[in-house]
């Protein structure tokens, strides 16, 4: 990763995995230590609050997408207009909270981005940088969303895109990178393969990395979505926010940006946070438990999620603890059912992966857990599979 200016706002870059501090400008985008634990150090963006409590935007101050948070941003809002993120809406769902034994059931629905997908806040932040860099290329591996948010973005920029997806990527999700006019890489191995794979095109070639589970600005466009929901609840917060989560970055980005409006006196407290993987792909849920996950090569039919080897590891693992949060795994079965409950109860189309937040209150409530609660879940992909 170049180095960068980067607004006075951002203090410095903190290694979640050994605490080693380095100026906001640092080029590299991991840790320079020594591998911790058989993983690179996850890098987060650390800020000046005091100062982003005085620039902190009313709470009606809507109408700006992600560039409203600009306070706790570590990019200027770009010269170049890019397509409109964020503001995405809560939609009730009575229907489903009743049956659950809910107070209430919010879906935040980041299927309404651009290109349908919650990965869209992290695209928006990737291509400011890129743009501002002047990036010959922009790159990133995925199942599917992150790579077609990445080409949806580029072609309205006018920069080249290349997208490292495994060899299960639907034919659905192929359409749209070819529509997008992306130049797909198909690996022959899973995700981890196509990520190793993208990896090594962005250092032989130079191009712009929008893979969030090293690039730590790129989790900086995620945690908008926490902002949001604790300004649309006046920031009295929900007492639960759920999750699907694969390499952790989504459902970590979440907590920091509760944490983050905690830490500057605008909320007093963090919702607790739920993150949910399918069974056969389960890695994180047996981290938290303190079990060794071992990969029988099962597969899933959530591929958002299918990641092995999550590299926001430490990070997802310390947020869903600061919040006495916790991990579960769901079925391909119940993923299934809950796909359709959300269509016909709530009158929401999910992907598979994004269904797996409905399996997972479904398993949580059946346990007598969250009664008479105020749960947010995060929609964020609303694609065929």
């Amino acid at each position: 990763m170049a180095r960068r200016a980067v607004p006075h706002i951002v203090i410095e870059l903190r290694c979640l995995a050994c605490g080693a501090l380095q100026p906001s400008e640092y080029a590299a985008s991991t840790c320079v230590a020594p591998v911790h634990d058989n993983e690179r150090g996850i890098l987060d963006v650390r800020y000046d609050y005091e100062r982003a409590k005085r620039d902190w935007p009313e709470v009606g101050a809507l109408g700006l997408g992600i560039w409203r948070w600009q306070a706790l941003l570590p990019v200027q809002k770009p010269l170049v207009p890019l397509l409109p993120v964020g503001d995405t809406p809560l939609v009730s769902a009575p229907r489903l909270a009743a049956r659950l034994g809910l107070k209430e059931l919010w879906l935040k629905d980041d299927t309404r981005n651009p290109t349908r997908s919650f990965k869209d806040r992290a695209t928006a932040i990737a291509m400011a940088i890129a743009l501002e860099q002047r990036a010959r290329a922009v790159a990133c591996a995925s199942a599917g969303n992150a790579a077609i948010s990445l080409a949806g973005f580029a072609a309205n920029a006018g920069i080249p895109c290349e997208v490292f997806v495994p060899s299960y990527a639907s034919p659905e999700r192929l359409s749209w990178l070819e529509k997008f006019g992306a130049r797909v890489h198909v690996s022959t191995g899973n995700y981890d393969q196509a990520f190793a794979e993208c990896e090594e095109g962005v250092a032989t070639h130079g191009w712009y990395n929008r893979n969030c589970a090293y690039n730590p600005y790129l989790v900086e466009g995620k945690k908008t979505v926490s902002f949001e929901i604790g300004a649309q609840f006046g920031y009295a917060m929900p007492d639960a926010v759920i999750c699907a989560v694969g390499d952790g970055c989504t459902l970590g980005a979440i907590g920091k940006g509760f944490r983050e409006l905690r830490a500057m006196g605008v909320a007093q407290s963090i919702p607790q946070l739920i993150g949910v993987q399918a069974e056969r792909v389960s890695p994180l849920v047996a981290r938290q438990r303190g079990e060794m996950w071992t990969d029988e090569g099962q597969q899933t039919t959530a591929a958002s999620i299918a990641v092995r080897t999550p590299r926001n590891a430490v990070r997802v693992l310390n947020e869903v603890r600061e919040s006495r949060g916790v991990l579960v795994g769901v079925s391909e079965a119940a993923m299934s059912v809950a796909q359709r409950a959300y269509a016909r109860e709530a009158g929401v189309v999910v992907e598979t992966s994004t269904a797996a937040t409905l399996a997972g209150l479904e398993s949580l409530c059946g346990d007598g857990q969250l009664k008479g609660a105020r749960v947010v879940a995060v929609l964020t992909g609303g694609r065929a599979d």
